[in-house]
């Protein structure tokens, strides 16, 4: 884990180190489990080796953030497990012409692995295990990979 010293001119952040166990790169803004738990297979859980965040693993215990970087396959980054991220993908399996507001949406994982969508209510942040990532500017998702930029809660 690596928490930046205070910077009054940059956004507090705590990045996680994470090695990338996919067949291919965990792009800039998608979303990060850890194995185990809910993401991926029990029987390789080492709490470095991660995944992307999909449908089925949800955001629950083995959600540890959004990537900061691209992380090629078999290597390492950084996740943002707490802070401003400037990019998260968002989904599109909603009507392309719908934006994504400031503020008021709380993103759930999308239906493309690592992507976001704000479909989640804030009632449901319990059975998270209080991990959420939000939106903070208005985001149209007419684009081919649209993304936005918000705050990380993971820990």
């Amino acid at each position: 884990m690596l928490i930046q010293q205070i910077i009054r001119t940059e956004p507090e952040r705590i990045l996680v180190n994470v090695k990338n166990v996919e067949a291919s790169s965990l792009t800039t803004g998608m979303g990060v489990c850890l194995i185990g738990g809910n993401a991926g297979s029990v029987t390789s859980v080492d709490g470095l080796s991660a995944v992307l965040s999909t449908t089925s693993a949800q955001l629950r215990p083995g959600f540890v953030g959004v990537a900061k970087g691209d992380i090629a396959a078999n290597s390492f980054g950084l996740v943002i497990a707490w802070g401003f991220a400037d990019s998260i993908l968002l989904s599109q399996e909603t009507d392309k012409t719908v934006g994504v507001l400031s503020g008021a949406a709380l993103l759930g994982i999308g239906a493309l692995a690592g992507s976001f969508t704000s479909t989640l209510a804030p009632e449901a942040i319990s059975t998270y295990c209080g991990k959420y990532v939000y939106n903070v500017v208005t985001t149209n998702i007419s684009s081919a990979l649209p993304y936005t930029k918000g705050i990380v809660r993971c820990i």
